[in-house]
């Protein structure tokens, strides 16, 4: 089985409506989230099984992708 990709944007925003409802504060809550991920992702032809540990790391990508062109508009602005 091929590893999943996040694809697409919706992906991403699913993730982070997750994570804010939940609020998770231990690996249990980050696998929690991750099944329930797992089964919006997954397609007849296309199993999808996430970790809590994916989930997590990938979130914390999109803060730090966000943060670095927050910085790069500001800079921008401020010049």
């Amino acid at each position: 089985m091929a590893p999943f990709r996040w694809p697409t944007t919706s992906n991403d925003i699913m993730l982070g409506t997750e994570v804010a409802t939940r609020k998770p504060k231990s690996p249990a809550d980050w696998e929690t989230i991750a099944g329930i991920l797992s089964q919006a992702f997954r397609s007849d032809d296309k199993q999808v099984d996430l970790t809590g540990r994916t989930c997590r790391e990938w979130l914390e990508r999109l803060i730090n992708k966000f943060k670095e062109q927050d910085k790069k508009s500001l800079k921008k602005w401020a010049s």
